[in-house]
């Protein structure tokens, strides 16, 4: 490996008494390898500063040497001499990688489900985190904060940077969900639902009610509250609630509504990002009213490292306000849509067990009322301390 950094020679040898050169060359300590013999001519090998030694060497014992092969480093840079530009640029390369991996290029998102990808983006770029920024954790620490204090849509968020690299995790905030109980916080099983219970099964806690039992929304069905010899001690109720109850809804809809639809002109603004700058490529104010915006982002790269350069594409797509008159068949169908749309989204995990509809028709539009008897788990835990 040092022979190819300072330069090596592969030569052949011809006529005179090579084997006396190669003794004369041994005794010397003068390192020679890669000996072999090819249809009567002799090869070997040796660094770029003991060939010239050599050579003389062999004018003694009438061998004519012939340099064949050149390698290492030092006569590949040796052909660079006159070419100061591909130095220049070589060793401008290597500057240029080394001082952009000080940069987050690269931002990767985890964990969204309702936001895109491009939405979380765009707030990390509204709060000062955005590719081009320096790959330091003081960075992502101030953009969480902001995150955080700015929205109620993400309720946790962490930014990790690895070099060019920036990971993105965040838990989204879902206010139909609720909080969990704690399984060491004492609680009742409340009545989310007025209905009439047809099953239970308790883990812990007393029960209230019987099966068959009416309860009104908000009742506590199994209490927290239990005897325990001589006392009263709190517990974590846990038990499933299985009843019938009933739930309204209604949707209403026009005969005759203002619709949208694509009138066929499109515009395109063209954004380059520089370091985290974004610089407009020569249009003119796109007019965003009625439109529907989608972003395309490219990052330019270089021998295959991302450069702080993007180009942002916003195409818009116009659209037109039409007026659509519905015959009462139609405007039922879509209603009927409507409801089985909401029955499929929020009532997917209960049995239905009856539903009438009532649609009252006016000159305006219809309204569908729809009244649905369900069986489910109607039992939620509450703190006995918020009861």
């Amino acid at each position: 490996m040092r022979g190819l950094q300072k330069g090596k020679v592969m030569f052949s040898m011809l006529g005179g008494y090579p084997e006396s050169l190669l003794n004369e060359l041994f005794e010397r300590k003068i390192k020679v390898g890669g000996i072999r013999n090819e249809n009567g001519l002799l090869f070997a090998e040796a660094d770029m500063n003991s060939y010239p030694f050599i050579a003389r060497r062999a004018r003694k014992y009438g061998i004519r040497t012939h340099i064949v092969r050149k390698s290492g480093i030092y006569f590949a840079l040796s052909g660079l001499k006159g070419r100061p530009g591909i130095i220049i640029g070589c060793f401008s390369s290597i500057i240029l990688v080394l001082v952009l991996r000080l940069f987050v290029w690269h931002i990767d998102i985890h964990g969204n489900e309702t936001l895109t990808d491009s939405q979380v983006l765009r707030m990390l770029e509204q709060h000062g985190f955005t590719a081009g920024v320096f790959a330091n954790d003081t960075n992502a620490l101030d953009a969480e904060r902001k995150i955080l204090m700015s929205t109620d849509t993400i309720k946790w968020i962490n930014i990790e940077v690895n070099g060019s690299r920036a990971d993105v995790y965040l838990n989204e905030s879902n206010d139909d969900i609720p909080d969990e109980v704690d399984m060491k916080t004492p609680c009742n099983i409340v009545a989310a639902k007025t209905g009439v219970i047809v099953d239970t099964d308790v883990i812990s806690g007393h029960l209230q009610y019987e099966k068959g039992s009416g309860v009104a929304e908000g009742s506590v069905i199994v209490s927290g509250t239990v005897s325990s010899g001589d006392s009263m001690i709190l517990v974590h109720s846990d038990a499933k609630v299985i009843a019938d109850y009933t739930e309204d809804v209604e949707f209403s809809m026009n005969f005759t509504t203002t619709e949208k639809i694509p009138s066929g002109e499109t515009f395109t603004n063209r954004q380059i990002m520089i370091l985290g700058m974004v610089f407009p490529l020569g249009a003119e104010p796109v007019d965003t009213v009625n439109t529907v915006c989608t972003e395309q982002t490219e990052v330019f790269s270089l021998f295959g490292v991302p450069l702080p350069i993007k180009l942002r594409t916003e195409t818009y797509t116009a659209y037109k306000d039409i007026m659509v008159t519905r015959t009462l068949k139609d405007v039922e169908r879509i209603l009927d849509s409507r409801l089985e749309m909401y029955q499929y989204n929020f009532l997917k995990d209960v049995e239905m067990l009856d539903t009438k509809k009532e649609y009252i028709t006016d000159e305006n539009g219809v309204t569908l009322k729809c009244r649905m008897t369900l069986r489910g788990d109607i039992g939620v835990k509450k703190p006995i301390y918020q009861h």
